[in-house]
């Protein structure tokens, strides 16, 4: 333990080390392993909310019924960053409370009983700094949409974190609609122009898990075929975009159902896009948020669809909701498994190679991620790529592990176990043993609570009787890594068409096996490519030959393509083929430019170089293309490879606007300036204001930090941007405002409009220091 002592010290890792009969075992550490203390039990809300869009205000009263858990209890203490307390009581009783920076403490009456429910009411009002943010009120155009709305409810409720019921009483314009969770009870209309709308969860859930949503929309209300009420909220003007973007939505509530086990665990199911969202979406129980930027026309679903999103956030009504992780080291039992049934509900409406392709885009993001740290997918430091992507393919090892019907019936013991709780690993652990009988500690202990990777190196030899292979595991091991146990399979092609997989349990650094011998085995790569029959194996057959020479590969590339049908193949034959300039690597291209598949298109179009000028016929045929992204790809390629006729190509598209964030539209500006139309700088700079969403605004951003224009209107929008809530777009504006500062005379300029801007000392001086 020597060597583990040192690197405590010098701070590379912290250890948790257990001594169990002799052997250490050691863990990183995680704080967050242990579960947060809680002194009394909230079991209901009662919220009565007013806004005042005028000053962003949110007048407020709120009723909380609890329970006290222990005896020493002397005080509750809820989150009410910013509040402005007009009145606490304890059961009708005037109490003592105070504020800190973050929150406010009510002292509970010394008298009082203990043992019976209790009920705290706070009367208040708040001006939220963040968590619930108001859109387009302020643009005097009334170009962009108005909206107010939250995904937490953080800044705007005082907040509690636990399980509990709610009553929510939302009082606003009756010209707006009121989108928040469990089932609507009632829309009151009240004598001065405003509504009241009361939600009720009957069912208890993470409070934290709650939304508001105001603004000008419609729904369609269906029952789904397992009998749940859903409402598909939509913008009222996009009432055709409905089928586009809510695809598969009663297939989605089957699907759970038949794969958990468990009927839907609430009495309804409503969803509804946003302005300006941080993320693509959240799941407040009962009641989906995300970006209005997936509220799409069939054209844009070949941009990036809502079907993936809109399953994994339906999944978190159980894996998230009715069962919630209890420890910052358990978020992977939410996310885990809700991008997993993502992962398989894609499978079942796009198939086997779609679902395969995910899992490589998965597995290429977490090796990325492994170069940076090593943190296990059960580690609050785990972060999006280890909850996500590795804790999905962990998944699907694990029930490769346990077979299908017992991964199956544990997840349903699991989910009928727990309903209504919050949970830690330590409980799918036990649904598991439970339901099946199996063990799986050694899994956990090494997918879940550890972190890096397996790297093997491979080396066989024919010895005349079979295969003798040599495996080894080649990654570095440590006291918190240790060597990794794992079933290896090897797929063998024999010179008749037969195909064998041998299935192998490795768990030492070095390990020989053989591989029987049949019969004469193929083990040429280019067999492998033309005839293994698991896409992905294809794909990455051909990733191997990348480095080999064109002349070398052109004809089993000719074969494979034809051979091929899914688009990743022909995408990676393409990039491969994509200097060739042979008259077969030119028919390829051709052939793909004429696709009936969008992706193979669009293949084409970012691989096409200055050698494909004879293809230039079919490449002005994309500009009318079904996708945006294609319109977008052919315009740019057209304007590389025959400039001398842009304005033409400018003709045919000058009407098409593309989703999202006017896609095509400021792509096409951004040709038609380049191309000398100056006069087209006042639109694009428009786009760039606070009139227009979030993504119109990057887009604009970009293509003038492209054409390299700078004024004072841009300075004012970019500056404005930077200071947006909106991180996405306000990294965008910070990035552009540091270029353009390069330059000693704009550099001048920015400073002094940050200096003469209206924001805080602290908020201009943040933004000079990202700007040096």
């Amino acid at each position: 333990m020597m060597n583990v002592v040192k690197t405590f010290f010098i701070g590379i890792i912290w250890l948790l080390t257990l001594t169990v009969q002799g052997q250490s075992l050691c863990y990183d550490d995680d704080p967050a392993r242990f579960i947060p203390e809680k002194l009394v039990d909230f079991m209901h809300i009662e919220a009565h909310i007013s806004i005042d869009v005028s000053n962003k205000q949110v007048d407020g009263k709120v009723l909380f019924q609890f329970m006290e858990i222990r005896n020493d209890v002397d005080s509750v203490v809820l989150l009410a960053p910013g509040f402005i307390i007009k009145a606490v009581s304890v059961d009708s009783n005037q109490v003592i409370w105070y504020l800190t920076d973050q929150h406010l403490v009510v002292k509970l009456p010394r008298k009082r009983n203990s043992k019976k429910m209790h009920t705290l009411e706070i009367s208040y009002a708040v001006k939220p700094e963040s968590d619930l943010y108001f859109i387009g009120w302020d643009d005097s155009t009334h170009t962009k949409r108005k909206q107010i709305w939250a995904h937490r409810p953080y800044g705007w409720l005082p907040f509690a974190n636990d399980r509990l019921t709610m009553d929510l009483y939302f009082t606003f314009n009756q010209k707006y609609q009121v989108f928040s969770n469990g089932e609507r009870k009632s829309v009151v209309s009240n004598n001065d122009g405003t509504k009241t709308w009361h939600y009720q969860l009957a069912k208890e859930h993470p409070f934290f898990s709650t939304a508001l949503i105001i603004g000008d929309y419609n729904w369609k209300e269906f029952i789904a075929s397992t009998g749940v009420p859903v409402e598909l909220w939509y913008y009222p003007d996009q009432a055709g975009d409905l089928n586009s973007t809510y695809m598969f939505m009663d297939e989605m509530m089957s699907f759970c159902e038949t794969e958990f086990g468990v009927p839907y665990p609430y009495a309804n199911y409503r969803q509804a896009p946003v302005a300006d969202y941080l993320y693509a979406g959240m799941e407040t129980t009962t009641s989906t948020v995300f970006g209005d930027f997936l509220h799409i026309d069939g054209r844009a679903f070949w941009e990036r669809n809502y079907v993936n999103v809109n399953i994994h956030e339906l999944s978190h009504n159980w894996f998230g909701n009715d069962i919630s992780h209890l420890r910052g080291k358990d978020v992977w039992l939410t996310e885990s498994f809700a991008t997993y049934y993502a992962k398989l509900f894609e499978r079942s409406v796009f198939g086997e190679n779609y679902y395969q392709w995910e899992r490589q885009k998965e597995y290429q993001r977490v090796m990325k991620a492994a170069d940076n740290d090593q943190f296990a997918v059960g580690s609050s430091k785990g972060g999006v790529e280890r909850w996500y992507p590795k804790g999905s393919l962990v998944l699907d090892m694990l029930k490769d592990e346990m077979g299908d019907e017992n991964f199956k019936k544990a997840i349903t013991q699991y989910l009928k176990d727990n309903q209504s709780s919050e949970v830690w690993t330590a409980d799918f652990q036990k649904a598991i043993y439970e339901s099946t009988g199996m063990s799986m500690d050694w899994f956990f202990d090494q997918w879940i609570e550890r972190g890096g990777e397996p790297h093997y190196r491979i080396q066989y030899e024919d010895n005349g009787v079979g295969l003798l292979v040599k495996i080894e595991q080649i990654q570095e091991v440590t006291p918190t890594r240790p060597l990794f146990r794992a079933k290896l399979n090897f797929e063998v092609g024999y010179v008749d068409g037969s195909r064998r997989t041998y299935s192998f349990q490795n768990e030492q650094q070095e390990q020989l096996i053989i591989i029987p011998k049949e019969m004469p085995i193929l083990y040429l790569l280019f067999d492998q490519l033309l005839n293994t029959p698991k896409m992905i194996d294809r794909y990455r057959a051909l990733l191997d030959l990348k480095d080999i020479s064109i002349v070398e590969k052109r004809e089993v590339y000719l074969l494979a393509e034809s051979k091929n049908s899914f688009h990743l193949i022909k995408e990676e034959i393409l990039k491969q083929l994509a200097t060739d300039t042979a008259d077969e690597s030119i028919a390829i291209f051709r052939k793909a430019l004429q696709s009936d598949d969008v992706l193979v298109r669009r293949a084409a179009l970012q691989f096409a170089g200055k050698n494909h000028k004879q293809l230039i016929a079919e490449i002005s045929n994309c500009l009318t293309d079904t996708s945006y992204s294609n319109i977008i790809a052919a315009l740019k390629k057209l304007a590389e490879i025959d400039p001398d006729n842009i304005n033409s190509y400018l003709k045919i598209t000058e009407k098409e606007k593309g989703f999202p964030g006017l896609n095509v539209r400021i792509t096409w500006l951004q040709l038609a300036i380049s191309s000398g139309k100056k006069k087209y700088l006042t639109e694009l700079k428009d786009y760039t204001s606070n009139r227009f969403d979030f993504k119109t605004r990057i887009n604009a951003i970009e293509a003038l930090a492209n054409l390299k224009h700078f004024d004072d209107q841009l300075g004012h929008n970019l500056l404005e941007a930077a200071f947006y809530w909106n991180f996405r777009l306000s990294q965008i504006a910070v990035k552009s405002l540091k270029e353009y500062s390069q330059i000693d005379e704009r550099g001048k300029k920015i400073k002094e409009l940050i200096l003469q801007s209206d924001q805080s000392d602290v908020a201009k001086q943040k933004l000079l220091d990202q700007l040096r």
